[in-house]
């Protein structure tokens, strides 16, 4: 599998390698199946987008820090044998799970350093940092806690994520404020507090240390168009896993595989692009990829 290796001086990439191969169609459809016995369509279709395209780019290296592991899942699909994975959260309840798969530990990136005394040679926030109020403090910690070769691999949502879709694009063009009021409701359920383009993400990152060397987008128009027709049942999951700490989809796991296989493919159909540029008008998230450097003194 093709691996990214680029001077830190050369500008940052934005558009996917040609040479960048994901895993195998087989591969995919066994995370895929395991997802959905996990968690929602909408969701396993993020989540299995977002696995695919950091195994399509990864190095191996450890050990990890997962920041914001909820409860661990991720880490049952992914093959890390010889490496570390350490994870932090904020919800109790999501760290109780996380305990049997990953060490994790109950800790606010932003109030300090999450396990002082351990140097990470690779650092993951998928789609959590968007979430920390105070940024620059979660970016300082992580930052301390980085190896002098770590590697951030972060997968933030795009500025304009809340606008994808037929409907919202009706709106924007016909009732702009009707869609805005939708993006901004959107933005608060999920409890976005960071919405920035690429750009941005870029000088924010030097400030505290790491230096940008890939900005991709995730998302095609096939796999957007999938996550929004089954996001409304994925929001009535998301409200009961919020009272009971599970998705009632992992009612799937008494179902035998045949029963799952046409959901499995269309996951795997929706995801066989999982890089797009940066640009892209289907991008609904960056994966950005930085490198630990000097931070500049305050």
């Amino acid at each position: 599998m093709p691996r990214l290796v680029r001077d830190t001086d050369d500008p940052p990439l934005t558009t996917p390698p040609d040479d960048v191969t994901p895993p195998s169609d087989e591969q995919i459809e066994r995370w895929a199946t395991a997802y959905l016995r996990h968690a929602p369509l909408s969701l396993t279709l993020r989540e299995i987008n977002r696995l695919v395209a950091i195994e399509a780019v990864s190095t191996s290296r450890g050990p990890v820090l997962d920041v914001g592991c909820g409860d661990g899942f991720w880490w049952t699909l992914r093959d890390h044998d010889h490496r570390e994975i350490y994870g932090i959260d904020i919800s109790a309840a999501e760290i109780a799970q996380a305990r049997t798969r990953i060490k994790a530990e109950l800790t606010d990136v932003s109030r300090e350093e999450p396990f002082a005394g351990t140097r990470f040679e690779e650092i993951i926030g998928n789609c959590s940092l968007e979430h920390v109020p105070d940024i620059d403090a979660a970016l300082h910690n992580l930052r301390a806690v980085a190896a002098p070769n770590a590697r951030l691999v972060m997968f933030v949502p795009t500025p304009r994520w809340a606008y994808h879709g037929r409907i919202q694009g009706f709106l924007l063009k016909h009732a702009p404020r009707i869609a805005m009021s939708v993006s901004g409701a959107l933005n608060g359920f999920f409890q976005h507090w960071h919405l920035y383009d690429a750009k941005v993400w870029t000088r924010l990152l030097a400030q505290h240390g790491w230096k940008v060397r890939a900005t991709y987008g995730l998302g095609s128009a096939r796999s957007e168009f999938l996550f929004r027709l089954f996001m409304p049942p994925a929001f009535g999951e998301f409200l009961i896993k919020k009272l009971t700490g599970t998705y009632p989809s992992r009612l799937a796991r008494f179902l035998p595989d045949s029963a799952l296989a046409p959901f499995t493919r269309l996951v795997r159909w929706a995801v066989t692009d999982p890089l797009v540029p940066a640009d892209s008008p289907t991008a609904y998230e960056y994966m950005i990829i930085a490198d630990a450097i000097e931070p500049p003194r305050q």
